[in-house]
């Protein structure tokens, strides 16, 4: 199965099949839309869904991770470009795999797509998860040069995975995604409610960026603002959009 899925998605891959939807990222206290997380999907040609967490790890497995990444990036380009060149405060995050982080090209490729399409570094987040730092050594140098260029460097599902505090306090770090396996204990009294708390603690401490992730209800909200969470995502705000629909979401927003 693992095999078919292998020749599948590289198959899918070039023959337009994925592409990217993007869930909105809003600012907490003004309640606007700040930024959005370009997220993969893949629609096979019966019409059925693939899920990007039974995908993306074969293709990482596979070695052909790189090139997903490569039209993630592409994709946003043409899909957000317009947006990203009107207003210089709005970002898009884009999500990076271990394999990315020892891809000596990375570097170069965002320059040469970014100028080609007349998009500034700041407005592209790069996202990477805990789990990808598995050689966080290795990284620091990509790390470095990517935010050097101008990006913001986010770490994605904080707390899921075993990074230490160490390489919080020396990679080059900007923003921390506070997951949503703690943002679902808001309100609740489990024996892990307290985390949350104290990811807020740690951020703030850094002088990091916090986002919280899977916001579905308002007491989460109010939780979040209450602690100086400043952004936060979630289906309480809006799934993931096509672009057309997040392009008419930030039109219709006031100025």
């Amino acid at each position: 199965r693992q095999l078919d899925l292998r020749y599948e998605a590289r198959a899918a891959l070039r023959g337009g099949e994925l592409r990217m939807v993007y869930q909105p990222i809003y600012n907490l206290r003004l309640g606007t839309c700040v930024g959005a997380e370009a997220l993969i999907r893949w629609t096979r040609r019966d019409g059925s869904e693939l899920r990007p967490d039974l995908f993306l790890p074969i293709a990482e497995e596979a070695g052909f991770m790189h090139e997903i990444t490569a039209f993630a990036i592409k994709s946003v380009c043409i899909d957000m470009g317009e947006a990203l060149r009107a207003n210089p405060n709005f970002h898009v995050s884009v999500n990076l795999s271990a394999q990315d982080l020892l891809n000596g090209s990375l570097v170069a490729l965002l320059q040469s797509m970014l100028a080609r399409a007349d998009i500034e570094a700041k407005s592209i987040w790069l996202e990477i998860t805990e789990r990808a730092l598995v050689t966080p050594e290795q990284s620091r140098d990509t790390l470095t040069a990517l935010r050097d260029a101008g990006h913001h460097i986010a770490i994605d599902d904080f707390g899921t995975g075993y990074s230490s505090l160490q390489y919080l306090q020396t990679l080059p770090i900007d923003a921390l995604k506070i997951d949503k396996s703690f943002v679902d204990t808001v309100g609740m009294q489990t024996a892990n409610a307290s985390v949350i708390h104290h990811i807020i603690e740690l951020g703030n401490a850094l002088k990091l960026i916090l986002v919280a992730e899977g916001i579905e209800h308002r007491h989460q909200v109010d939780y979040l603002k209450s602690r100086g969470v400043p952004c936060g995502q979630g289906y309480f705000f809006s799934k993931p959009l096509e672009p057309a629909d997040l392009l008419l979401l930030l039109h219709a927003a006031p100025n």
